[in-house]
């Protein structure tokens, strides 16, 4: 597959949505927001008006819309990096250097960074903290998909929170008539966020049609809502867990 950089693309759509004119604020949580033809929106270093809300927080959301808050679950997904590889035993991990992943209920993906660094993704959690130690937590994974790297030094280990469906489905959609959702990417985002955006945006103009396909997604609430998401959630995963062990 495609070889992308995360964080410069994410660098990349900033820039270019500034030189349009959008002003970006960060370290700017939102609070909560007001229904109506003008929205007000509520952060913790001042307040907003707007004619048009997009929710896309993702696995972020927490509190500020109940009505999609239980669509999704937010999981710990985490990273490593190995020390450099020698040419060879880069090639014989992945012989023609693609971007790669299995088929488990856990996925693995892995690909080669350009100083032949293996880039390994494996492991996650369920609560509301990391690992203290995220090295040794992901080596291990990596260790069962690669054991010949045994002796291999890990340099870097990091980790993000991301938001899954039951469906594994993006949510996308229009809660009223100037606010709009998108979120559940499940892992995907870099391109299903790419595209919901796009899709969100022709809405906003005018254009419903791709984003009407996609209202007619069925995503199911996780048993429970909110509130019993969590329990149910893990035990689902262990009991999949145990089956990619078989």
């Amino acid at each position: 597959g495609m070889h992308l950089h995360p964080l410069n693309y994410a660098l990349g759509l900033a820039d270019a949505a500034e030189r349009q004119g959008v002003e970006i604020y960060e370290n700017s949580r939102v609070l909560n927001y007001s229904k109506g033809s003008i929205s007000q929106i509520s952060t913790d270093h001042g307040k907003v008006r707007a004619k048009i809300v997009v929710l896309a927080c993702n696995a972020y959301l927490e509190k500020l819309e109940k009505r999609i808050a239980g669509k999704i679950m937010p999981i710990n997904n985490f990273m490593l990096a190995t020390e450099p590889l020698e040419e060879s035993e880069a090639r014989y991990i992945n012989r023609d250097n693609v971007c790669a992943h299995d088929n488990m209920f856990h996925v693995h993906y892995f690909r080669m960074s350009e100083d032949n660094r293996l880039l390994f993704g494996g492991g996650e959690n369920y609560t509301t903290k990391f690992p203290e130690d995220l090295k040794s937590y992901v080596r291990k994974t990596m260790l069962d998909v690669f054991p010949n790297l045994k002796q291999t030094k890990i340099d870097y280990a990091w980790g993000g929170t991301i938001a899954v469906t039951v469906n594994r489905m993006p949510h996308l959609g229009r809660l009223d008539s100037n606010v709009y959702f998108a979120q559940g990417f499940s892992g995907h985002g870099i391109a299903m966020a790419s595209l919901a955006g796009t899709i969100l945006a022709e809405a906003i103009d005018g254009s419903t049609g791709r984003l009407d396909v996609f209202n007619k997604v069925k995503i199911p609430t996780f048993p429970g809502g909110t509130f019993l998401r969590w329990p149910g959630f893990y035990l689902g995963m262990i009991y999949y867990s145990i089956k990619d062990r078989l």
